[in-house]
Formats: C-alpha cells, sequence, structure tokens
C-alpha cells in the first residue's frame, strides 16, 4: 500500500544505506524496522508475579484441613466471647 509519511532525516538516511547494503528495496527495509518496533511494543507479561514459597511440591493444606481450622479457630473465638 502506498502512503506519504514523515521521516526523520536521519532515519531515512540510515535506512537508505541499509536498503543499499542489503540490496533491497527502500520500502522494505522501512517494513522491516517498522515490524520490529511494533513487536517489541507488545507486552510480554500478562501481570505481576505471584510469590511462592515453599518447594514447588509442597502443596499446603488442603481444604478439609482449612474448614477443620476455620471452623476451630470461630469456636475458640466464640468461647473466648462468651466467657468476657
Amino acid at each position: 500500500m502506498r502512503t506519504t509519511l514523515t521521516v526523520d532525516d536521519h532515519l531515512l538516511q540510515l535506512a537508505r544505506e541499509r536498503a543499499v547494503a542489503l540490496r533491497i528495496p527502500l520500502g522494505d527495509v522501512i517494513n522491516r524496522a517498522l515490524r520490529r518496533g511494533l513487536e517489541a511494543d507488545a507486552p510480554t507479561h500478562a501481570g505481576e508475579a505471584t510469590v511462592v514459597y515453599g518447594s514447588p511440591g509442597d502443596r499446603g493444606p488442603d481444604d478439609a484441613a482449612l474448614r477443620d481450622w476455620t471452623q476451630r479457630l470461630d469456636a475458640e473465638r466464640s468461647a473466648r466471647d462468651l466467657g468476657a
């Protein structure tokens, strides 16, 4: 596709020199540079990293243990609140 762009003189000169050195059309040099620039700007990570402590095989407590602990803590708190 043909279009008109304003390009810095210095960048255009570098692109022309690259085209001569590689023996390819100036448009190909500009397309390659633009493609690389756009790929470099693409986000490379989806979000923040999650810090994990322990060994990879250590999965921690299962759901049943967590429910048990929650019930025990709730019972202790209720007993403490009733006794106060």
